[in-house]
């Protein structure tokens, strides 16, 4: 046929051959206007806009119920888990020669709620905060463009990448072989990073519980970034890569993936530095005319500087099923000035840290797919930058003055749970309770009575597609 493709001539001939009740449908001549109808075919399919390039969509949908308690009220929120919430992504690739590929990746991510944005006063998520009157609606956003980017890579000699998305170094503490990450993220604020800190007299905080992971410069995983990298091929199971992102940020990556004696080993060290932290005033209404036209003044973090080392380990005995996973993450901050009415409080340098641990067993007990049974553990110290041996005073108003620069605090958090996955239709169901606890000195004052531990029950399903 003129213009018919293979696989519409295909679905037409399937057509015609499903029964002479099928034939007789297509008028005395079986045949005669089959053409049209392999048109009529085309015309409802997907295409592509070029047959160069190979494309491919993907994605997932992951919804869960949160059940809270944080020891001065609960509730439960019906969301899309953060630690891996519902997306779809287009990708593409084409061939220029034997060894040399080039392709793409749009990927968005949509959802009605988020586990890590919503809190004490909303199930809504990201849209909304505390005091803002929204209920436990469950309130939709917008789409979020999560990455999009191109590449070009040689079998021998690399890969390099431009666009949005994550670094060589991104996502390197996520390592893990278990299979459990749907129900227990190794970055574990994924979980209730949003939630307010509820207070031993009965009142909350305006700090959260992923003030206390994060901290106020960005997370753990080095976020998503417009950037330009490379990575080398792989060798004896390792990868080398290094990015350099806008606003003053560059990291490097080195990578492992192999199995021995049915032992296999995932592992990552990534080593990150960003240094655009800057505070300019004027930047959004910048005179035209008179002195100091167009000029954008620093006033806070001038010379901020945020150095990141993280790491990730994890090894399967895959005839057994038993798993051990760990990630570990060090920071250090340089000249950070924190806010106070007034003002900005003086530079001050201070580190933070933290460990993760799990273990369990992953293997296909009912011949349906893994169950994973696991438990895990966290400590994270210093992170909310509460931590430094300068004082500053400053004016609260009222003749009122407050110090800034706390004593170190500490999160520990530990949970156990269940994962099945059905293989056959690409799914997973889990089981999870993680409960967490705070000592920092911002709690442990008279009139506060510290900090209530909060427990997190969560039961959900994510199915790919």
């Amino acid at each position: 046929m003129k213009s018919a493709s293979a696989l519409a001539i295909v679905a037409a001939a399937g057509l015609y051959g499903v029964s002479s009740a099928s034939a007789a449908d297509l008028g005395g001549d079986c045949c005669a206007d089959l053409e049209e109808r392999v048109a009529e075919l085309e015309a409802t399919t997907v295409r592509k806009g070029t047959r160069k390039v190979s494309v491919t969509i993907s994605g997932q949908i992951s919804q869960q119920l949160l059940f809270w308690d944080d020891g001065v009220s609960k509730d439960v929120y019906i969301s899309g888990p953060t630690s891996s919430n519902s997306r779809w992504r287009i990708t593409g690739s084409a061939k220029i020669s034997p060894e040399i590929t080039a392709g793409f990746m749009y990927e968005f991510e949509a959802f009605g709620s988020s586990s890590a944005s919503q809190n004490q006063m909303n199930g809504t998520g990201p849209s909304n905060t505390v005091g803002s009157g929204f209920g436990d609606d469950g309130g939709a956003t917008s789409a979020n463009l999560r990455q999009h980017w191109a590449y070009v890579e040689h079998a021998r000699l690399g890969r390099v990448q431009m666009g949005f998305g994550g670094s060589e170094a991104n996502n390197i503490i996520l390592i893990d072989l278990s299979g459990k990450g749907m129900a227990a993220s190794n970055d574990v604020r994924l979980h209730n990073s949003s939630m307010r800190i509820a207070q031993g007299n009965g009142l909350y905080s305006s700090a959260t519980w992923g003030t206390y992971f994060q901290g106020g410069s960005g997370d753990w995983l080095n976020e998503r970034l417009d950037h330009i990298s490379y990575r080398t091929p792989t060798i004896a199971g390792f990868t080398l890569g290094a990015s350099f992102g806008e606003d003053n940020y560059w990291d490097v990556a080195l990578r492992y993936a192999g199995e021995f004696n049915g032992i296999r080993i995932a592992a990552g060290l990534g080593y990150s530095v960003r240094s655009e932290y800057n505070n300019p005033t004027g930047e959004n209404s910048m005179p035209t005319t008179g002195v100091g036209a167009g000029t954008i003044v620093c006033t806070a973090n001038c010379d901020k500087e945020l150095r990141q080392l993280v790491g990730a380990l994890s090894v399967r005995h895959m005839p057994t099923g038993l798993f051990f996973t760990g990630a570990f993450g060090e920071r250090d901050y340089e000249n950070t000035q924190a806010s106070i009415s007034g003002g900005f409080a003086g530079a001050r340098d201070f580190s933070a840290s933290f460990f993760y641990l799990s273990g369990g067993v992953a293997r296909n007990f009912f011949g349906i797919g893994d169950t994973v049974a696991y438990g895990e553990y966290s400590e994270w110290k210093g992170t909310s930058q509460d931590t430094g041996v300068t004082t500053v005073v400053g004016p609260l108003g009222a003749g009122n003055s407050t110090a800034v620069g706390l004593s170190g605090d500490k999160v520990t958090h530990w949970g156990v749970g269940i994962v099945q996955n059905v293989d056959a239709a690409a799914m997973e169901f889990w089981l999870a309770y993680k409960t967490y606890s705070l000592d920092a000195a911002a709690f442990n004052r008279a009139g506060v009575g510290g900090a209530e531990d909060l427990h997190m029950f969560t039961a959900g399903t994510r199915i790919r597609f």
